[in-house]
């Protein structure tokens, strides 16, 4: 196994440990949701299954969910990524439908991801399913943006006690080396 296939699955591995772990403080009674919210769980899961199964294939695949009905769209570098992104969709509990938009595009012009970028969009996926189940709507209205374990939440809520309680859940959730406060 070369070094780049190593680094690989450790990102994997590690994704798909930071995706599958609770939040310390969740409750075994479900919430009801907003469709809204639901529809961006959904997003979240789907995502969180790309990055598991596709590693860095999938950090060019966009997913929308709209009730049980998700749409892929954007690039893949390796053809059997394109119909497996479908498959993984599917797996995630609630997806009836895929709409696969995603096309394959040329190993040469496929992005420069490394074990950093999939870490960034793990832990932001983790973030924005944590704030999602902890502050509902609100949640839709942050921009989340990971860099090397700094987490920006950007965005204007609707009182400066929700921005704290993101911020504060954020500060929480393991992997979080600091949280660049830039809510509203």
């Amino acid at each position: 196994m070369n070094k780049k296939s190593v680094s690989l699955l450790a990102a994997t591995l590690s994704l798909a440990w930071l995706v599958s772990a609770p939040p310390a403080d969740a409750k075994s009674k479900p919430k009801e949701v907003s469709p809204e919210v639901s529809n961006a769980l959904q997003v979240v899961n789907v995502r969180s299954r790309l990055i598991e199964k596709l590693g860095l294939d999938a950090l060019r695949i966009e997913v929308s969910v709209s009730g049980d009905t998700a749409t892929l769209t954007g690039e893949v570098a390796k053809s059997p990524s394109q119909g497996l992104a479908e498959q993984v969709a599917l797996s995630v509990k609630g997806i009836k439908k895929v709409d696969n938009k995603v096309t394959v595009k040329d190993a040469a012009g496929a992005v420069d991801a490394s074990e950093a970028s999939v870490k960034n969009v793990a832990l932001e996926m983790k973030v924005k399913g944590i704030l999602l189940n902890d502050i509902g709507t609100n949640a839709l209205k942050i921009e989340v943006e990971v860099v090397d374990g700094v987490v920006s939440l950007r965005g204007k809520l609707d009182s400066p006690a929700i921005a704290k309680e993101a911020v504060r859940k954020t500060r929480s959730i393991k992997g979080v080396k600091k949280v660049v406060d830039l809510l509203s």
